[in-house]
């Protein structure tokens, strides 16, 4: 109410600036407002929880149990002990085996990469070979060389020394390089087809392991295969073999063959996680359950090692009941139950109401309602009285104006998390949410389709009948009193009274406060008594008719996609009315042949045409034309290009005997600022301008012809990309292509035509004096049959 006095009250021009900057201000991209919001809306909900009485169980296993018998309040598991289980379970996680990965493609870049690096040998000793002849040379190009030889030597990525070089020198002159390359080549892909592993078999700490190529997982030892310093021991060992006589071939060899191999059986960290994931899940964390009802410990018995895992397990049942008093245990499970509740609505709004949730203002609202229902719900529990005022809660309120809002969807998703936080505040109280479910579903049901504000009286029986229906059903399953239900019926009575009209009262503040556009909202807006509309026909009547014949398009195509056709047809009636400040500039408020842009600059044309978009936004502004609304000036044209004078503009700089025109002229300056469509609705109005405006044209619209236009036009926006930013789908396209065709064959079908009717000749006869003269112009005229008809 505060805030509403404020809105409302007239302020100094200096303080209606500040508060218009605050209330102006775009914090939908503000992640940490979002934040705030929860924050806030967990915290006040979690406090008004219950908090139980303290429960103190104080025994030791051998002691005798001195209270009475203890009942086991409700059924709960018995929990193992803990360190028994922890125990099993480091047991289970050391019998995972450790999964590794075989990449079968390993081996062919293995051998692409040994032929790289020889190939960079050759050309590196080759370089080597002419840098030290130019030196001995005293060439003038040294230097140049030498900065070859080094960039060479540092893509070789093998260091080698002086003397190695010198014997790389040797072996290519004999040609044994060559077969280096070719014993490393055999030896190496061995080692792959064995398989390599990229960690020390060392560090593992099972000898077993999981190695799986595919789907397929096989467990093997770690000792058949090789790791890095089996294949460096190994390969300086075989190539010492090869070249007995040869040490320094041997060990260039091994160099060469140590940077190239690979490893193709890799260690998957992520599969080892979740196998020892789900062995831990096996390990059972409980050894059976007490029923409810059930004696958990007798008086004067002795308390066993089961009997306090008993003990123990209700302890840790009560706690996540919130049976503890005030405790942080239970503060943490209260918030962590709220938390669960309200991540669930956020989740299905950032999922399937991304809109909704883009926009702070509309988490605020939401926010609020859920605080108003839980103040409600905590209020009726602190009343302490016998009455039964939980049937008082509004929650039928809170659904229709989620509902009226935003969609039917929304609403009854709210319902549901609503009838959650009452239980809970209420003590988990089952029967009162499934009433408000049940009451806040028929609710949202009738005013799904609201089209005026009466209208949300209807829901009166229908709030009523969903709380009666749950009470005669509870009432029947626990046989409670007869005066009991009657007492509960009037107090549902009172509630479906009271939520109608507090929905009303509600809805107007909401959409002053929140700049909530709603239905209504628009229903109102699509009279054509506003201002903008009047003003449109008056001076731009060409545009009027324009509009109303896109409305008719946009409206039957959001109902083809389910968009928001109230919202698509209110969007079309505006998008044009920036063409109210200078009309006569626009083709369809042009009379007769002269045109305003013939004697124009193609340039200056594409101003004037361009700055109705401007002009339109600022009347809109000055109007509280809803932002909804708004949108649709600059996205039905998005980024597009005013094809005829960028046209005209170039033929211009054709013709010019300066050449330079042509470099003058810029796309970008022949297109619409944009934004490009974002919504479904704006993203169809877009197409609707360009086919209206196209079919307007056609001598023939045949629906033949129609059908071709339309198909063209929708085409050309798609693959402009003019589309790409809003959630339209090929499929919508298709539905939208046959919604347009169907209004356009009913607006230009094709007429009958009537045969000519001959004239017949009239009888003779003797005329008055002054019959056949004209009053006004007094001369004898004639009147024919056909034009008497």
């Amino acid at each position: 109410i505060f805030v509403y006095i404020i809105l409302s009250h007239p302020m100094s021009e200096e303080k209606s600036n500040i508060f218009t900057l605050f209330r102006n201000a775009d914090l939908s991209q503000h992640l940490a407002t979002k934040a705030l919001i929860g924050v806030v809306l967990v915290v006040i909900l979690a406090l008004m929880f219950p908090r139980g009485e303290s429960i103190e169980l104080d025994y030791k296993v051998g002691e005798v149990w001195v209270q009475k018998d203890l009942i086991a309040p409700f059924s709960f598991p018995v929990y193992r002990d803990e360190r028994e289980y922890a125990a099993e379970v480091e047991q289970v996680k050391k019998q995972v085996y450790p999964v590794f990965e075989r990449d079968p493609e390993a081996l062919q870049r293995q051998s692409t990469k040994l032929k790289e690096c020889m190939d960079r040998l050759y050309v590196t000793i080759r370089l080597r070979s002419e840098y030290r002849r130019a030196l001995r040379e005293k060439r003038v190009f040294a230097a140049v060389d030498s900065a070859r030889l080094s960039r060479a030597m540092m893509q070789l990525e093998i260091s080698f020394d002086a003397h190695e070089w010198d014997v790389l020198t040797v072996l290519d002159g004999k040609g044994k390089l060559k077969e280096i390359d070719s014993s490393l080549d055999k030896l190496l892909g061995e080692y792959l087809r064995v398989g390599v592993l990229n960690t020390l078999k060392s560090g593992l700490n099972r000898v077993d392991i999981a190695v799986r190529r595919g789907t397929f997982e096989e467990i093997t030892q770690s000792a058949k295969l090789y790791d890095e310093q089996d294949v460096i021991s190994l390969l300086a060992k075989q190539l010492h073999d090869i070249y007995e006589t040869d040490d320094d071939a041997a060990l260039i060899a091994s160099k060469i063959g140590v940077n190239v191999v690979a490893p193709n059986i890799r260690f998957d960290n992520k599969a080892t996680e979740q196998a020892t994931r789900i062995a831990v899940e096996s390990v059972p964390l409980t050894i059976g359950t007490v029923q409810e009802n059930e004696r958990v410990v007798g008086r004067h018995e002795r308390i066993t090692a089961e009997l306090k895992l008993k003990l123990d397990s209700l302890r840790r049942a009560r706690a996540e009941r919130g049976s503890e008093s005030g405790g942080p245990i239970q503060m943490v499970g209260i918030l962590l139950h709220v938390i669960i509740v309200v991540m669930l609505y956020g989740i299905y709004l950032y999922l399937f109401r991304k809109r909704i949730f883009a926009n702070n203002r509309h988490l605020a609202l939401i926010a609020l309602l859920l605080l108003l229902e839980g103040f409600f719900a905590y209020v009726t529990r602190e009343l302490n009285v016998n009455s039964p005022t939980e049937y008082l809660i509004v929650v039928p309120a809170a659904s229709m104006l989620l509902t009226i809002i935003f969609d039917s969807r929304v609403g009854f998703y709210g319902t549901v998390i609503i009838a959650f936080l009452i239980a809970g505040i209420r003590g988990n109280d089952y029967s009162m949410a499934l009433a408000s479910v049940v009451a806040g579903a028929l609710s949202v049901y009738t005013v799904r389709d609201v089209k005026n504000r009466t209208q949300i009286f209807r829901s009166l029986g229908f709030i009523f009948m969903g709380y009666s229906l749950s009470i005669v059903a509870l009432t029947l399953e626990r046989s409670e009193s007869i005066s009991m239900v009657v007492e509960q019926l009037m107090f549902a009575l009172a509630n479906a009274v009271i939520s109608p009209v507090l929905t009303y009262g509600l809805l107007i503040f909401v959409e002053r406060v929140f700049r909530v556009t709603t239905d209504l909202t628009l229903i109102e807006l699509s009279q054509f008594n506003h201002p903008l509309l009047r003003q449109l026909a008056e001076r731009a009547p060409g545009t009027y008719h324009h509009s109303m014949t896109m409305a008719s398009l946009a409206e039957a195509a959001a109902a083809a996609v389910g968009a928001n056709e109230v919202l698509a047809r209110v969007g079309a009636y505006f998008h044009d009315i920036g063409k109210i400040v200078k009309p006569t500039y626009f083709a369809e408020n042009q009379k007769g042949s002269r045109n305003r842009h013939d004697k124009l600059a193609p340039r200056m044309s594409s101003l004037i045409i361009a700055a109705h978009i401007k002009d339109g936004i600022a009347m809109a502004r000055e109007h509280n034309l809803p932002d909804e609304v708004i949108d649709f000036i600059p996205m039905h044209h998005g980024t597009t290009r005013m094809e005829y004078f960028y046209n005209k503009a170039l033929a211009y700089a054709q013709n010019s005997p300066d050449e330079t025109k042509i470099d003058e002229i810029k796309e970008q300056d022949y297109r619409y600022l944009g934004p490009k469509p974002q919504t479904k609705e704006t993203g169809i109005l877009m197409l609707a301008d360009a086919i209206e405006a196209t079919v307007r044209t056609l001598d023939d619209p045949s629906p033949q012809r129609l059908e071709v236009v339309i198909n063209d036009l929708i085409k050309s926006r798609f693959e402009e990309g003019e589309l790409d930013e809003c959630p339209l789908t090929l499929k919508d396209l298709t539905k939208i292509k046959a919604a347009f065709l169907g209004i356009l064959v009913g607006i230009y079908h094709s007429r009958v035509k009537y045969p000519e009717i001959p004239k017949k000749r009239a009888p003779r006869k003797a005329q008055s004096p002054m019959e056949g003269i004209s009053p006004t112009q007094g001369e004898p005229h004639s009147i024919s049959e056909s034009s008497k008809e």
